[in-house]
């Protein structure tokens, strides 16, 4: 009686600490750590600026990792850490931002990226890495929220802001609802502009869409709001 005990309390720490193991793996697997930007370039920001353009179609050749890394880098990174107030959330980033509130957040809906699977990304700035939302290719069910469906499907990737008012609001009440918030996507999508047109990637800046779409398809928060779509790809 006292084996038969002995080997049911083994199979049962057994089961426990496979299905822990499991469980940790199936965690670590939704969490992509991303390449380390880069700090300097042969492109000089005059001729990024020279240069860019929007570009609504794009080549069939995969954008990688080290790019994707690239890109969120210089749309929100981290420039300088700093961990003295909780509303920094890590401190200083690629963008200015009203008070330092940083109210930006940004998913990716990845389809075609060597190196990551298909599916819906959120990035962790302060981590410099990626979140798994929904894993599969999420583009059809995207394209559904605008018009020119094409330009979504085709992507190899979506790059999508949403904002979090309340960051801003609670400093600078509504005026930070119907400009701050606002100026900021603008900085950090110019940011990424540049920072394309460097990569060898096109994009273009996309903010006729159905809120409700995006909000479903990326299970969106309830106090978090779509704010910019933009379509990615290898320049042809």
């Amino acid at each position: 009686m006292k084996t038969l005990i002995f080997l049911l309390l083994i199979t049962l720490i057994c089961g426990y600490y496979l299905s822990f193991a499991q469980n940790s793996n199936s965690q670590k697997s939704d969490i992509v750590n991303l390449p380390q930007p880069r700090y300097d370039s042969e492109i000089s920001v005059e001729e990024a600026l020279l240069n860019r353009r929007s570009v609504r179609s794009y080549s069939q050749t995969p954008m990688t990792l080290e790019q994707i890394s690239q890109l969120l880098w210089s749309a929100y990174g981290i420039t300088k850490e700093n961990n003295s107030e909780k509303f920094f959330r890590g401190g200083f980033r690629t963008a200015p931002s009203a008070g330092a509130l940083y109210p930006l957040e940004i998913y990716i809906v990845a389809g075609h990226v060597s190196g990551l699977k298909m599916g819906i990304y959120k990035y962790n700035s302060v981590k410099h890495k990626l979140e798994m939302v929904a894993s599969g290719d999420k583009r059809d069910d995207l394209s559904k929220a605008v018009v020119k469906s094409s330009r979504i499907k085709k992507a190899s990737v979506v790059i999508i802001y949403t904002a979090i008012f309340e960051r801003t609001t609670q400093k600078y009440g509504q005026r930070g609802r119907e400009r701050y918030v606002w100026i900021e996507a603008g900085h950090s999508a110019q940011n990424l502009y540049l920072q394309a047109y460097a990569l060898g990637v096109g994009m273009c800046v996309n903010g006729a869409f159905n809120d409700e779409v995006i909000r479903e398809v990326l299970q969106l928060p309830a106090n978090e709001e779509p704010v910019y779509l933009i379509p990615m790809g290898v320049r042809k």
